[in-house]
């Protein structure tokens, strides 16, 4: 063999394994672009689930934060209502002494207050409710002094004489002790809620 022929077959048996090497360079560069493919779309869906679940978060808490500030504002609104409703309660009391049915109601906190105190009893009224208190007592068989030593538009506070038992029955007393439940109420018939039946007589 001519060494013309040796370097002939030793080119194309070197042309054979580049051919080779290139073809195996191209199937592994080819594995590589499809793997950073597949790493490329997980790490896109990646950032794509993390993105919708920030905004389903931060749409959820516009959402909550929105119907937090509407139930804030239905309740003050309610508030007020309810405040204005109950104003306007304690300023019908103004005039109670005026009402027919006064002496009856009078009568009715000072019965209360005596069975609750035993012996003698010390009946607070004001200046205004002094005769009619004595009226009411006289007659009942109960020893008493009636004392008009309290600014109050109605009502009594009954004692015993050393003021160790004082039941205070005075309008407004009355009032502040039923304002929640007269607030449930008020709510009730103005924005047609349930209101659970309060137990007790304040």
């Amino acid at each position: 063999m001519s060494i013309e022929d040796i370097l002939q077959a030793l080119d194309e048996e070197c042309r054979a394994e580049c051919q080779e090497i290139f073809r195996r360079a191209e199937q592994e560069a080819k594995q590589i672009l499809d793997r950073a493919r597949e790493e490329a779309e997980a790490i896109r869906q990646a950032r794509l689930a993390k993105i919708r679940a920030e905004a389903q978060s931060e749409a959820t808490s516009i959402l909550y934060s929105a119907r937090l500030r509407a139930k804030n504002s239905v309740i003050q609104a309610r508030e007020r209502v309810v405040e204005k409703a109950l104003q306007q309660a304690a300023q019908g009391m103004e005039s109670l002494r005026s009402r027919g049915d006064y002496p009856d109601i009078l009568a009715g906190l000072i019965e209360e207050g005596l069975s609750r105190v035993g012996g003698k009893v010390v009946v607070h009224v004001d200046p205004a409710d002094g005769r009619l208190a004595e009226d009411i007592l006289r007659g009942r068989g109960t020893e008493f002094e009636v004392r008009t030593d309290i600014q109050t538009r109605g009502g009594a506070v009954i004692s015993d004489p050393e003021e160790r038992v004082r039941i205070i029955n005075t309008v407004e007393e009355r009032l502040n002790r039923a304002r929640e439940k007269l607030r449930l109420q008020v709510s009730a018939l103005l924005f047609g809620e349930e209101v659970e039946a309060a137990g007790g007589g304040g």
